[in-house]
């Protein structure tokens, strides 16, 4: 078993990127604990029914999508803009 590290630095970077320019309090839309914990939940479930590659053996679930998806976490807790 050998995890491919290309995939998912490039997906925890472009997942970094994206997350800081998520804008939070945008008018009506409001994001609470509940709905990160549910867009997690959705990720998780979306990564391990996409899978890998067909030649990347290392785990079940999509290791690039979940490390961007991370990376929109992580980006829009530490870059989000305010408004």
């Amino acid at each position: 078993m050998m995890i491919i590290i290309g995939p998912i630095i490039i997906a925890l970077i472009l997942g970094l990127i994206i997350g800081s320019q998520i804008k939070l309090n945008n008018g009506d839309t409001h994001f609470t604990l509940g709905s990160f914990i549910v867009i997690l939940i959705a990720g998780i479930v979306v990564a391990w029914q996409s899978g890998n590659y067909p030649f990347y053996t290392d785990l079940p679930i999509s290791t690039a999508f979940l490390s961007a998806l991370i990376g929109i976490f992580v980006g829009k807790l530490i870059f989000a803009r305010s408004k």
